[in-house]
Order: structure tokens, then sequence, then C-alpha cells
């Protein structure tokens, strides 16, 4: 399922780059902090057109107040207000709908100069446009539906059992709804819209509005077969708007449709999402993506309880004296988390080897590459030979996986925003991907491993998933005294602050891929998320990771074994017969 984009609330969670033309807000909270200062210079301009204009226009007055005091309560929070995808939204609609409100107001002869200075700021490439909105509310879409969140704690600031500041109103709502219901997505629209009906209720909201809300519960309702609710709600609605012909001749042809009053009587309670399957149950990949996410499905302590953890000397002699902290994941396919790999002057040297670099990433298909809602998150792609620091950690790699780097990938450094995610994909590719062309230097192979750094860690959200283990990985950072176990060495001045690593084998000996590597990246749900990406390939490798010569994704040496005694045991029979 790929949720597409949504209103104002939004616009805060939409900017990426495309190569040259525009940025996208929605896919980077890296390119959301930039575009947030030029608001500084809008109400500046906007200063400058009151004091031109004064004893005029008091709404605009009220509405720089209304702006300063929201901009000193980002300010107040400091990066923290980032956080909340709900403040990212309020600052997208100020800098789209309610600027233009601002701008029309402030057409007028004695306003130009400042007018003009504000509309070259609104009209930059880097600005957010009411375009990207959707992207925004598609995010929060996405976090409800992966993460199981109840409209009505979203609307209140309490994602995932955190309070945030910002609130939604009836509108907000309404704009949610509208766009789950083009996405065929009825439950969470007939939540947002009960939400709205409350909200506006005690907003007291135009009658207008309320027409609306009503109007589209009726939709969401006949989606989800509950006939008498939707008897109810256009009871409701009609007794709002008697005089509507409209609704009257709708509500004629849904009594016709359904057999008369008497066939509303049934009931139908309509639960905001669907209900957990049970373990095992046979689901789709996006559905396992998400009760993986979400920690409805893990592993179970049998599954685990053959996997260790514990210090790696053997790759290399330098291990000796700094050994690699590995946790074993998976056995089969294999995976394994090292702990504190990549330090954080390294990540700061990436960070500003970026700047300005990032633009949207692309998934690549069967015979194209295209952005897709399936990936929203920024990225780049930067050589070995850009810095001695992308080199070091190369050589790093090299001992977490024994594998030769000399034809790896260039580096990827990726950025995901608010709701950004990566959905159920495989890093190794498809034949058919290559023979169209899609796959640069195809003659190194394919993907034999990845290994994904950590560059960050995240408020909320943002694992890394692979739903066939069902299993999690999560960012987190360590810091503490370095120690080194070999010598013993204490040293309680000297603090360390590193990001873990997750590596994993893509390939099965033979070179075919190995489905169970599907994984994915969790929607975020707060904060900001960089990872670094090392897609080695298959060339000289053979010395490192030898192949086999039968298809080990179809069976493994051990049942080879057992089937080999067999028919010995069989031709033993025969001869004795």
């Amino acid at each position: 399922m790929a949720f597409r984009k949504l209103s104002m609330f939004f616009l805060l969670f939409s900017y990426l780059t495309a190569p040259v033309v525009c940025r996208e807000f929605f896919s980077s909270v890296h390119e959301m902090t930039k575009v947030f200062g030029y608001e500084q210079k809008m109400l500046e301009h906007m200063q400058k057109f009151l004091a031109a204009n004064q004893g005029k226009l008091d709404f605009l007055k009220a509405r720089l107040r209304e702006f300063e005091g929201e901009r000193q309560e980002a300010l107040d929070w400091g990066p923290a207000y980032f956080d909340s995808p709900l403040n990212k939204y309020l600052l997208n609609k100020r800098l789209t709908v309610d600027w233009q409100q601002v701008e029309n107001l402030m057409e007028t002869a004695t306003g130009k100069k400042p007018l003009a200075r504000l509309q070259k700021l609104r009209n930059l490439k880097s600005m957010p446009q009411k375009s990207e909105l959707e992207g925004a509310l598609d995010g929060l879409l996405r976090l409800q539906f992966v993460y199981r969140l109840k409209a009505k704690d979203i609307a209140r600031g309490i994602l995932d059992g955190v309070q945030y500041g910002a609130r939604l109103n009836s509108e907000h709502c309404v704009d949610l709804a509208r766009l789950a219901l083009r996405d065929k997505h009825p439950r969470l629209a007939h939540s947002w819209l009960l939400e709205a009906r409350d909200l506006a209720t005690n907003e007291a909201a135009n009658e207008q509005l309320m027409a609306q809300i009503l109007a589209l519960l009726v939709q969401s309702k006949a989606e989800l077969g509950d006939y008498r609710g939707m008897n109810d709600t256009y009871q409701e609605l009609l007794k709002l708007q008697p005089a509507s012909e409209e609704h009257a001749k709708s509500y004629e042809s849904f009594l016709e449709a359904h057999g008369g009053v008497a066939a509303l009587n049934d009931t139908k309670n309509i639960e905001e999402h669907a209900p957990v399957p049970e373990k095992g149950t046979p689901v789709s990949e996006f559905e396992g993506f998400c009760l993986t996410c979400s920690g409805h499905w893990r592993p179970s302590p049998q599954d685990e309880r053959s996997l260790q953890c514990g210090y790696m000397s053997e790759t290399h002699p330098f291990l000796w004296i700094a050994p690699l902290k590995a946790e074993e994941l998976s056995h089969n396919p294999l995976v394994v988390l090292y702990h504190d790999v990549i330090y954080q002057s390294e990540i700061d040297t990436i960070r500003n080897l970026v700047t300005n670099k990032l633009k949207r990433a692309e998934v690549a298909g069967f015979n194209e590459t295209s952005k897709s809602n399936v990936r929203t998150s920024q990225n780049t792609f930067l050589p070995q030979t850009e810095d001695k620091v992308l080199a070091t950690i190369d050589r790093r790699v090299a001992d977490m996986t024994n594998l030769n780097m000399k034809y790896a990938e260039d580096h990827q450094i990726s950025n995901y925003g608010i709701g950004g995610h990566y959905g159920p994909h495989m890093d190794w590719f498809h034949q058919v991907t290559i023979e169209n062309g899609l796959v640069s230097t195809p003659e190194m192979g394919n993907r034999i491993a990845t290994v994904l750094f950590y560059l960050s860690d995240v408020t909320q959200g943002g694992g890394t998933v692979f739903p066939h283990l069902m299993m999690q990985i999560k960012p987190k950072k360590y810091s503490g005294t370095v120690y080194s176990p070999m010598f013993f060495c204490l040293n309680e001045n000297l603090i360390s602050i590193n990001f873990p690593a997750v590596f994993w084998h893509n390939l099965h000996a033979s070179g075919v891929g190995d489905v169970r590597t599907l994984h994915a990246a969790c929607p975020i749900i707060a904060g900001s998320k960089w990872v670094l990406n090392r897609w080695i390939r298959e060339f000289v490798q053979a010395d490192r990771r030898p192949c086999v010569l039968w298809d080990d994704s179809l069976v493994t040496m051990s049942q080879l074994l057992e089937m080999h005694k067999q028919q010995e045991a069989m031709n033993a029979m025969q001869a004795a017969s």
C-alpha cells in the first residue's frame, strides 16, 4: 500500500530535491530547517509594510502577533520543535495558505516594495509549494496506518504515546479524511470524520463545514457497509440542511438501493484498524512490514535462543587489540549487528560532505527508476575518494564482513524526514533489471552483501525491519567510556559517542537472491534519520565467500547430505536383494 500526498497541516512534511527544478519538504528534515529561516525575513517585510500603512488593517497586526508567537514557541523549543509532525504541518500552513492571505491583503499601492520582497521569498525554488501538502498529509496517514495510531490521539498531539504541543482542528481532520477516502482507506477516513464532527461541534463550526463532514461520513460508511450508520448520518444531514435538494435526492436513491428503511436495522461496528492477524498467518509484504514496524510481530524467545554476542577479531590482525562488538540477529540468513563502529566525528564529516547535495531518492523497477511513495527520503552518492573518512569506513567494513571492498558501489547517504520510510524491498538486483540496463557496472555482479550504518538517533519510529524474520532493528547511539578487553584498559576521561551498523548477505552461496532479506525502513514518527549504505558486489569475492554448485535457495548442504545418505541406503538395500 502506498499512501499518496494531502492539505496545509503537512506542507512542512514535504521538502525534497528534484535535481534542479524544485525541492520537496516532506522527505527530509535536513531540508526543512533551511527554509524555516526564510520566514524571519518574511516577517521583517511584513513589519515594514505595516509601518507604511499605520491605522490600516488590524487583521494584519493580529496575524503578525500570531506568527511571531508561533515562531517564538518554535525558538523556545529549539531543534525539538521539528520532532513533532504537527508543528511541521502548522509551519507549512503558515508558509502557504496563511501567508497567501497576508500577501493578498498587502496588495496595495502603499505596500508594493515590501510586498515585492515578500513575493520574491515565497517564489524561491527552495520554498514549499501547495502541491507538496499532500506529501505531508500522506506522512501522517502512513504513521496512523503502520503504527495503528488513533485519530483522536493524533488530533490532540499524541503520537504513539508521546504528547506534542500542536493540535488539529476540524478542517485539518477533514483534509486527512479526504485523502484517505481518495486512496481507498475508508477506515482511516471514518475515524478522521468522526473526530472532525466532534471538534466541529465544540468549535461551533459553520453549517457548510459540518455538512461537508456529514456528506463525507456517509461516503465512508457506504464503503464500509455500515448502512444503518449511513441512514442515521443522512438524517442528521437533512436536519442540518432541510432545503438541500441534493441531499434529499441522494437519500432517496440510497433508500431505493437498499429496499427502504426496514433493511437498515443492522448495526455494524467499525474499528479504526483491522484486527491484528495471528502470528504466522499468510499476509502481504506490506502487511508484514506494518506488523513488524508496530511490534505486533516479533521473534519468539525460541527463535532467539541460539543467537550470541561477543567480540570478533578473526578477520584482521588489528582487531586483536580493537575487536568488533558483534551481535547475531539471525543465522539463516546471516544478519549481524555491529555496535560502536562509526564515530560522531566521522558522521559530522559525512554530513558536511553532503550539504546541498541531497535529492529525492528513486526506486529501481524492472524497466526504469522513478520517484515513488514507496520510498520517501533524500539521498546522494559519494565516491570513496571524496574524503579519507570514507576510505577509513570501507576498511572497517572489510573487517566486519571479510569481503573485498575494491569494487563496492559508492557510499549512499540518506536522510528521512517525518513519516519518511522505504517500503519492503530487496537490495539484490533481479535479472531483468540488469538486462534493462538499470544497474551500473553490471560486470561487477550482484550485491552480495549490505552494510547499513546508522548516523543518528531517531526519537520515535525509524526502525529497520525484516518482515520474513519478524525482526526490527532500531538506530541507537552508544555513549560511554572507551574500553579495551584485550588489555583491560579503562580510561575514565575518554568518552566515545558511536553508532551501530547492521550487516547481512543478500545472496545465497549459489548467487541466487535471498528473498528472506526483504527489509524496509519504518516511518519516522519524530526526529530525523540519517543512514549510510555500503553495497558490496560479487566480483573478486570467491576467495572470501566461496560459491556452491547447487541452488542452495532450494536445498541446504545438510539436506543434500541427508538425501545422499538415503540414496546410499536405498542402493545398499537393492544390492542386497
